[in-house]
């Protein structure tokens, strides 16, 4: 079920574009009928265009259901799937980046590592794009607690925001924190409560994704968490 809605937001507008060639199709049948009905003179082609007349305008009202059902699911209810349901945008790594050659001998010491390999100083570029970009925290900040997430999440075609972090120890991908499907200019996000976390440097992300599936460079900033008192 997840998927399929995933799907309809997607394609909606192949799926608007088929479904509107065929309502004129229908609508076209229906008016040529009419015109039979009209000008009908014994009782069996009366009947007979009334029975076309039913069936095209069945047809009609499942193309204008289908219309109505696309609409909701692509406006409202796509939105709302849950984050896990979606594919990331942007790539966590970079395809650009070159790979150095491990020697044979320092193979297996590398696959047994305990920790993961630190990360390097982040991409905030994307944080100057002023329609989908973090405002509070600000890079290098010391946060703790429940903090709040500001920002501006307002980009043309607007679906969804969400706001991720990572560990910059290495040893694991961006992780949800939360997200919202209202547009935001400069204003609470929402929260991120890092007690639930082991204090360090992190990465903070927001993605701002459009209505067909495409979103903008993400706005990364690092910030280090104390501990709560």
């Amino acid at each position: 079920m997840t998927e399929a809605l995933v799907l309809i937001q997607t394609y909606q507008f192949w799926i608007y574009l088929v479904l509107g060639v065929a309502a004129l199709v229908y609508l076209r049948s229906t008016l040529a009928w009419l015109r039979r009905y009209r000008n009908a003179i014994f009782g069996l082609e009366r009947e007979r265009a009334v029975a076309s007349l039913s069936r095209m305008g069945a047809m009609l009202a499942l193309i204008i259901a289908g219309l109505s059902g696309t609409f909701l699911v692509a406006n409202f209810v796509g939105p709302a799937v849950p984050l896990g349901a979606r594919p990331t945008i942007m790539p966590t790594v970079s395809l650009l980046s070159t790979v150095e050659a491990t020697p044979a001998g320092e193979a297996a010491s590398t696959f047994v590592a305990a920790t993961g390999v630190p990360i390097g100083t982040p991409d905030s570029s994307g944080c100057s794009n002023p329609l989908a970009t973090l405002t509070s925290p600000k890079n290098g900040d010391t946060i703790s607690g429940s903090v709040d997430i500001s920002g501006t999440a307002n980009i043309a075609g607007f679906a969804f925001y969400k706001y991720e972090f990572r560990d910059t120890r290495g040893g694991g991908g961006w992780q949800a924190i939360s997200a919202g499907t209202d547009p935001k200019t400069d204003e609470l996000l929402g929260k991120w409560d890092t007690s639930l976390v082991p204090a360090g440097d992190y990465d903070l992300r927001l993605v701002v994704t459009d209505t067909s599936g495409n979103a903008p460079l993400p706005c990364v900033i690092r910030v280090h968490v104390a501990p709560s008192s």
